[in-house]
């Protein structure tokens, strides 16, 4: 039970990071949790964690590689292959060699396959940090593919580096000759096990679809057993598990149809799941580390001569170290035509700053570290295994702060000018979404997806053809939602009087539009309040039937307001350019589109239609917490758009009714 409650607890901290991170963006999130969970040790839970070393690779290193490799991307990585394989594999080697040589010199006590085995387990820059850099300042494309790249890369070769090292300190003995045989039979089994073992998922996923079995769910436990089971048996025959992971995220992003049924739902819910998880798994080893730390330290200072001092002498020799072999190399090995073009010049110099200001470590270099066994094959105990682990520690805390503070201010900053600036922003994000829509289209979605991506090059369209760059007036277009919400109380008594619907069903469309009205009138917009009011509203009718009878009189109801209302908008339109104007107008729509699309479509069309809707609501809200982030809009501005999404998400759900 003591053990269930801790758990808990971490996974509140880990939540509890990232609201933090909201309101503290320029704070890198690991840092964040390193804090609390240092906090957490101070709670007087009467509980101590207890760490099992042969546990963090299969439980943490596998997914986070697995997730990685599944969204790597294919091209960019094919396109810079040269610079960014040198960088994952050359740089490292020479990285190991010089910088654990280095740790040996300083710290004795530290033997050398040990000081080896930590530089390879600093290797690895985290993807997150890496992928943080393009938001916060202005990284020309083609060196922010290198570093992302080599994040992808670093991570498997960096780990297998360091299992090699470690292998030699526990059974204290190195081959050179033997070691390299080893390292080529190790990678090119562990990758021919990867995909043989897609290959063998591939088969079983059309054995289970021949018998009609195309659950969701089924398939996503799947997916996320994958990992898992691959490291196991991988390492189980003696291969590298981490490359047969990665080997298998590699083929199934490239098949991706193969292994998805239902591919519309699949993608969404995996990206769920899978961002949910990767955020976790990364969370929980940060907060677990400064659940450590204060027993670390104490084991240090009772154990060793070395004092506080030399030790942060020596975290930062080592990272001082780390950036000047990764400046000299991007300076000496990355040809100009690598990172530099027309549209976005840059020095070699500038290119050298950015590339070794950029390579923090994270998660990755965390797990492995901590996957330091206690004990020696004889025996005894690892030598200054705490002491590795805090020196890590030190080394990501550190590349962090340099990532997330002294890059940009070597580097020009991406900001905030004005209003037009943040629309200019604002329709970026309106273009990533149609991407990232267009991306997850298939033949079965092909026609809701097209649906939604013309409401998404409607709205960029309000903000692309404006007068003298006039903005988005925020007040203007809350007022005129109103007005439109006023527009449909005023035909729906008019239908009313007609005889066109019923007065029960007017009046419950009625509370709904009253309902909103409010919610804009107090520039608030709390969706779960409406969403349960609505849904205990349509409990009051007894019966299925008249349920599903009031559903569909509604939904009629609001096509023909949805009609009426456009048509008026667009009479406003023919003397007003407003962008506001026309942002609604494009609102109005997809409703509208939504609406006939449910009245004349089976179930599952409108299933496909409302999934599609939700992972582009998602996906714009996603780029709108990453260009507040940026700094490129305002903590009002971010607030507002979520805002207005959250209004269109309530109207067109379709669990009102």
């Amino acid at each position: 039970m003591f053990l269930f409650e801790y758990i808990l607890i971490l996974l509140a901290a880990v939540c509890l990071s990232n609201i933090m991170n909201r309101f503290m963006p320029v704070m890198s999130v690991p840092i964040i949790q390193i804090a609390l969970g240092a906090f957490v040790t101070l709670l007087p839970l009467g509980f101590r964690l207890e760490l099992d070393p042969d546990l963090f690779f299969v439980l943490f290193v596998a997914p986070l590689i697995f997730r990685i490799s599944l969204l790597t991307d294919k091209k960019t990585l094919w396109a810079q292959r040269k610079p960014i394989l040198n960088a994952s594999i050359l740089l490292l080697l020479i990285t190991i060699v010089a910088v654990g040589y280095l740790v040996n010199l300083l710290i004795p006590s530290i033997p050398l396959a040990a000081a080896f085995a930590l530089v390879a387990a600093l290797g690895p820059t985290d993807d997150v940090a890496v992928a943080s850099v393009g938001k916060r300042v202005n990284v020309p494309p083609k060196i922010m593919n290198i570093l992302q790249g080599e994040s992808i890369i670093n991570d498997a070769s960096g780990i297998v580096s360091f299992q090699f090292a470690m292998a030699a300190m526990l059974t204290g003995s190195f081959s050179p000759v033997y070691a390299t045989g080893r390292f080529f039979v190790v990678a090119l089994g562990g990758i021919a096990v990867g995909l043989l073992l897609s290959w063998f998922k591939h088969i079983l996923i059309r054995w289970i679809r021949s018998l009609g079995m195309e659950n969701v769910t089924l398939h996503l436990l799947l997916s996320v057993l994958t990992p898992f089971v691959i490291y196991l048996i991988a390492e189980g025959l003696g291969v590298s598990g981490i490359l047969a992971v990665f080997a298998a995220g590699i083929t199934h992003s490239l098949n991706r149809d193969k292994f998805n049924p239902e591919r519309v739902n699949f993608n969404i819910a995996s990206e769920s799941v899978w961002s949910m998880l990767s955020f976790t798994f990364e969370g929980l080893v940060f907060v677990i580390l400064g659940t450590q730390l204060p027993r670390i330290l104490a084991s240090i200072s009772e154990n060793y001569s070395v004092a506080t001092w030399e030790i942060i002498v020596y975290i930062l020799l080592i990272t001082l170290l780390l950036l000047l072999l990764r400046f000299v190399w991007s300076i000496v090995a990355i040809k100009k035509k690598n990172y530099d073009d027309p549209e976005h010049p840059a020095g070699r110099f500038r290119m050298g700053v950015i590339f070794s200001l950029s390579g923090a470590r994270g998660a990755v270099t965390l797990v492995s570290v901590m996957s330091i066994p206690f004990l020696l094959t004889n025996g005894e105990a690892f030598p200054e295994r705490d002491l590795i682990i805090l020196i890590a520690g030190g080394v990501i805390v550190i590349s962090l702060i340099i990532t997330s503070f002294i890059l940009p201010l070597c580097v020009e900053k991406q900001s905030v000018t004005d209003e037009s600036a943040e629309d200019e922003a604002y329709s970026e994000i309106l273009q990533n979404v149609i991407v990232e829509l267009k991306k997850h289209m298939t033949p079965e979605n092909e026609g809701a997806t097209a649906i939604v991506i013309a409401n998404y090059h409607s709205r960029s369209a309000a903000l692309q053809h404006k007068h003298n760059n006039r903005p988005v007036n925020r007040k203007y277009e809350r007022e005129l939602r109103i007005t439109t919400c006023e527009w449909e109380k005023e035909n729906v008594m008019a239908m009313l009087a007609r005889g066109e619907t019923s007065e029960f069903v007017a009046q419950q469309y009625l509370d709904i539009l009253d309902t909103l009205v409010k919610k804009l009138s107090k520039n608030r917009f709390t969706f779960r309040k409406i969403n349960m009011r609505l849904f205990h509203r349509s409990r009051r009718v007894k019966g299925k039937k008249q349920r599903a009878l009031l559903r569909v009189k509604l939904i009629e109801l609001m096509k023909v307001n949805a009609r009426f209302v456009l048509e008026k908008l667009k009479v406003m339109s023919r003397t007003d350019d407003n962008p506001a104007l026309r942002k609604i107008e494009a609102d109005y729509e997809l409703k509208l589109s939504m609406y006939q699309k449910r009245m004349h479509h089976s179930k599952a069309d409108n299933e496909i239609l409302t999934a599609v809707v939700s992972y582009g609501f998602q996906a714009e809200r996603d780029n709108i917490q990453a260009m507040f982030e940026a700094g490129r809009i305002s903590r009002e501005t971010a607030g507002e758009m979520r805002h207005n999404i959250s209004l269109l998400e309530a109207e067109l759900n379709k669990n009102y009714f």
